[in-house]
């Protein structure tokens, strides 16, 4: 079966204005400005520090500034949340000859891309190569003064996600894909339809046959933890320094596999 690849007008299915590039330290944008979008992409996107590489990584999963789609009638299938499950959905309903929109209002990817498997595992092979050089006695091989340059290990992190991130990007899907991407929150307000408060200040109806709620989920905070300063499996990916110390409260793939790079690399966990 062959499938082919149409290539419509950029603007139908929404397309980007702008560059998170101008806001980084080296950017042209006024100091302001920058202090605004850089807060913004901490507080709300929870991604930091804005530099070169997480400008590239926005610019993809969330354009500074984002058109919505021209729109139709009824959709054969909404997604709402562009996670793996709603990449995965409108991408087969596009492929089997179906329309389909694409709800998002945080990042492209989802956990994945941006806080999961791709940072995870960046992180998890520096750890890897800092516990083998510390051993490597044991296969007589004699290595001195090694040193993690923690720095270095969180940027090459973020570059090597943000190199991954077309994949996942707004562009990819909106542009080659064809399906409608939506840059906003969704409620349902029907029983086949949801309106959706796109990040422009737009709102729109959207008419569906067919809704997959793909959003996700996100770390439970005790109560205790409200005036702490703590992170997530979220905000551990924004860490530029490395703490003397950690405690880490789950012990699931998650909480083992972090607490085992952060170790490796000499915090006290």
């Amino acid at each position: 079966r062959q499938a082919t690849i149409i290539m419509t007008d950029v603007k139908e299915h929404g397309y980007s204005v702008g560059s998170w590039q101008t806001y980084t330290a080296e950017g042209e944008a006024e100091a302001k400005d920058k202090e605004e979008k850089v807060n913004y992409a901490l507080e709300k996107l929870e991604v930091g520090p804005l530099d070169s590489h997480n400008a590239e990584l926005l610019d993809a999963v969330h354009p500074v500034k984002w058109v919505p789609p021209v729109g139709i009638p009824v959709y054969n299938m909404v997604a709402i949340g562009a996670g793996a499950g709603g990449l995965v959905t409108c991408g087969q309903t596009h492929f089997a000859g179906g329309r389909a929109a694409l709800i998002e209002k945080c990042l492209m990817g989802g956990d994945c891309l941006n806080i999961g498997c791709v940072p995870s595992k960046a992180l998890l092979s520096a750890a890897k190569c800092a516990h083998k050089c510390k051993h490597a006695h044991e296969w007589g091989i004699e290595v001195k003064g090694v040193k993690v340059n923690f720095p270095k290990v969180m940027e090459r992190m973020r570059k090597i996600r943000a190199q991954i991130s077309e994949n996942d990007s707004v562009q990819r899907f909106a542009h080659q894909k064809g399906v409608d991407v939506y840059q906003g929150s969704a409620a349902f307000n029907g029983p086949d339809t949801v309106k959706v408060m796109c990040s422009n200040g737009e709102e729109r109806i959207l008419k569906f046959k067919k809704a997959c709620i793909a959003t996700g989920g996100r770390a439970r905070v005790p109560p205790a933890f409200k005036d702490t300063k703590y992170r997530t499996n979220a905000t551990i990916f924004n860490l530029t320094e490395l703490p003397s110390s950690m405690a880490v409260i789950g012990v699931g793939p998650i909480g083992c596999e972090l607490g085992q790079a952060f170790a490796r690399f000499g915090t006290q966990v």
